[in-house]
């Protein structure tokens, strides 16, 4: 049996009050910190322009822009040549619709980075060993949690409006928040703790946090996903392996309605595109569960010689293309400490396109050491 508890956040100032000064920025270039280069225009209104998929290169401090359509690595972006340290660790990605600009954590910097399509560095906004990042488009809004490496970090998530990079947190009052998503309708957001059973529901128009205590074992909720009809949520667990479900009719009180076993280190969770199943990456296993929505029941697990610990997985815009993040480090967890458990450190992370109708693999792409998180530009 769940308990919720509803407390409101203290804050210097809400994201919507933020917004009645917007008029007054209006005239002024955007806020940057001391390490952002100028803006550049990127390819903006360029309607052939390839699909990107960002994908972080972590423990290379790189990021590897990859044309979803041919398949192949556009171009990298080395963080050291920014002016980042060679331990900046670039971890999980959000992009805007239309791709124009995106966002990544820096685990290692403290710092969410804001670049443009062509690549460029546009700005910044400091937080603690920032971790998953979700972008709500219709206020510009991007919410960060904390990342699974820091093992005391604030009991607070970060917001960002990404038209200033300023921003602000909210106490969620759980050790360790990690996993991060927002609604469809940009109204609620969802964050869980790698620490203590409990998962926090945040309205963002009355800054209320709902906790919601879960039963079981122990559990370290990785990540989150909600539908895109926002029925549903789900959260894929480190520990225990789980993928847990949640009807969201009441979205401050999100209510379980399965609880299904995959194997260790289940990692972060995806609706198809169609809505009818969700696609879990589960580390221990080297397989990619994917789980029916209509009885919550494990339909197939899907093997490539080329997976070496899952981590993410990415649909292509029409779905018929599914792209792997492997770490490749060989140890445990993520690899979130150097080479992640191999004693020589030579692992190599790859990401892995898996057609989804004969579920077999049709590329790979390596990568270097510790691929994680990815991102691309949502659909209409």
């Amino acid at each position: 049996m769940t308990r919720t508890v509803t407390v409101r956040s203290p804050r210097r100032r809400s994201f919507f009050e933020a917004l009645a000064l917007l008029p007054l920025l209006a005239c002024a270039a955007p806020a940057t910190s001391s390490d952002a280069q100028a803006v550049s225009p990127g390819n903006t209104g360029d309607e052939a322009a390839p699909e990107y998929l960002y994908a972080c290169v972590q423990d290379d401090a790189r990021i590897a822009v990859i044309d979803m359509d041919g398949l192949e690595v556009a171009r990298t972006i080395d963080l050291t040549t920014l002016g980042f340290s060679s331990n900046a660790k670039p971890h999980h990605v959000a992009v805007e619709p239309g791709g124009e600009r995106w966002y990544v954590s820096l685990i290692g910097e403290d710092l969410v980075a804001r670049f443009d399509r062509g690549g460029e560095l546009q700005g910044t906004f400091e937080m603690s060993t920032p971790g998953m990042l979700s972008f709500e488009p219709g206020t510009g809004r991007l919410l960060a949690s904390r990342s699974m490496s820091a093992t005391n970090p604030p009991t607070r998530v970060g917001w960002i409006d990404t038209r200033t990079m300023d921003g602000d947190e909210i106490d969620v009052f759980f050790p360790r928040p990690h996993p991060m998503t927002l609604t469809p309708d940009g109204r609620w957001a969802y964050t869980g703790s790698l620490g203590v059973n409990q998962i926090a529901a945040i309205d963002l128009e009355t800054e209320e946090v709902t906790l919601t205590d879960l039963d079981g074992p122990p559990h370290a909720l990785v990540q989150f996903a909600v539908s895109a009809d926002g029925r549903w949520l789900v959260g894929s667990t480190e520990v225990s392996g789980r993928l847990l479900a949640f009807d969201l009719e009441d979205p401050a009180h999100p209510r379980q309605v399965a609880s299904v076993g995959l194997g260790p280190m289940a990692f972060d969770p995806i609706f198809t595109p169609d809505g009818s199943s969700v696609w879990v990456p589960v580390k221990g296993e080297n397989e990619i569960a994917v789980v029916r929505t209509a009885d919550w029941t494990v339909e197939r697990r899907i093997t490539a010689e080329s997976f070496r610990q899952p981590h993410q997985v990415v649909f292509s815009p029409d779905g018929t293309r599914a792209f792997v993040s492997n770490n490749g480090t060989g140890g445990s967890m993520e690899g979130m400490t150097g080479s992640g458990g191999r004693e020589d450190g030579a692992g190599v992370g790859n990401v892995t396109v898996i057609d989804t109708r004969s579920f077999e693999a049709i590329e790979v792409l390596e990568l270097g050491r510790n691929v994680t998180g990815m991102g691309r530009a949502p659909g209409e």
